[in-house]
């Protein structure tokens, strides 16, 4: 009777003292008929910020069903996902300093199986602003909604709307598509959207609405950035006759704005090397790719082809853009000593002030900290 009293004790004081290493949050919950009560409940464990998924049983004995450190709760929801009469829960989080929310799915028959991210050392591809239930084909999907803000102008807001539906265990889009309207916002939006995935032509057609937008006047410095995606999206195509007028409207008519350094940086980029028409080319290719953040193909281009060496007229441009995808590429020695190459083959290059900003910037040394 005594041991079973001690241990009774015992197991008091270690409870008490586990309840005193971790404090209770922000909690929610949901009911599964069956099984008992969800919880996605925000807890602090020895000043430590987590996020458990939990399983309360009837007479309320706690299972974890998963755990995420450094997140908060964002919503809890709970729904046949493919019809087959059992429901799916799906988890959302957010990081304590955003507000796009990362999700999390999970099935409840018969052990809270991950559905989605199928593996625990995959990165979620899917953080968006919003997650919601929809349908699809008469079939339950699973709606996130991701902002496109290359332009802030808004609101309204562009969002992208991707429909997935749960078949055979797997995650899987079943569509696409972007929400309506005919804002200037929301056209410019588009058009950087095709721009940055080397789509041009429609790159024009959107800005070019955005320019004529329908649902009120654009102002003033929204259209002079219409103007220089304009343009850029002609170099991009190799129209340099548009891209320069553009780019020459925007330093005549527009001088005090934000894009009037960058329109004069391409007129005299075209201008100097519009004899060159195969380096002028080339180097365009190569910007290309980094504008569609297709790093390595910009490196390979560079290193493999004769206009990416000493053999181009604009080498001091080809070498600038080399250490800048390595830099991209954290291969950051190599672009400093690039940096370097230029500083003593053009010193009077008109980008050498780039160069050395560059090379400042990335040998700064921390500022020393005392008494840390």
């Amino acid at each position: 009777m005594r041991n079973k009293l001690a241990f009774s004790i015992l197991l008091l004081l270690m409870f008490s003292l586990a309840a005193a290493g971790q404090e209770k949050g922000l909690s929610i919950n949901v009911e599964i008929e069956g099984l008992g009560e969800i919880l996605l409940e925000e807890t602090s464990v020895d000043q430590t910020e987590t996020t458990q998924l939990l399983l309360k049983k009837p007479g309320g004995m706690l299972q974890v069903i998963d755990s995420y450190d450094g997140l908060m709760p964002a919503d809890l929801i709970k729904h046949d996902l493919d019809g087959d009469g059992s429901v799916e829960i799906i988890s959302l989080l957010r990081h304590p300093d955003g507000i796009d929310v990362i999700m999390h799915i999970y099935g409840t028959d018969p052990d809270f199986k991950k559905i989605f991210p199928e593996s625990q050392n995959e990165n979620n591809p899917l953080i968006c602003r919003e997650v919601f239930i929809s349908t699809h084909g008469n079939q339950p999907a699973v709606c996130t909604r991701h902002l496109i803000s290359y332009h802030d102008f808004g609101p309204p807001e562009l969002y992208r709307l991707e429909f997935y539906q749960l078949q055979k265990g797997s995650l899987v889009l079943a569509q696409q598509g972007f929400t309506e309207g005919t804002h200037y916002n929301i056209l410019m939006n588009r058009g950087a959207l095709a721009f940055h995935s080397g789509q041009y032509l429609e790159a024009l057609d959107f800005y070019n609405q955005a320019v004529s937008s329908s649902t009120g006047e654009i102002s003033s410095r929204a259209f002079v950035e219409s103007l220089f995606y304009l343009a850029e999206s002609r170099k991009f195509l190799k129209d340099f006759k548009n891209a320069l007028e553009l780019y020459q409207k925007i330093v005549l008519e527009f001088s005090q704005n934000s894009f009037t350094d960058a329109a004069q940086s391409e007129i005299e980029l075209i201008s100097q090397n519009i004899e060159h028409p195969e380096a002028l080319s080339f180097y365009i290719d190569v910007t290309s790719h980094i504008n569609c953040d297709r790093w390595e193909t910009a490196l390979e281009l560079l290193q493999n082809h004769k206009l990416g060496s000493a053999e181009s007229p604009l080498l001091d441009r080809m070498l600038f853009i080399r250490a800048e995808v390595l830099t991209a590429l954290n291969r950051v020695d190599e672009a400093i000593e690039v940096y370097r190459t230029i500083q003593q083959k053009f010193p009077d290059s008109p980008i050498i002030g780039s160069v050395e900003a560059a090379l400042e910037d990335m040998l700064e040394k921390p500022e020393e900290t005392d008494g840390l």
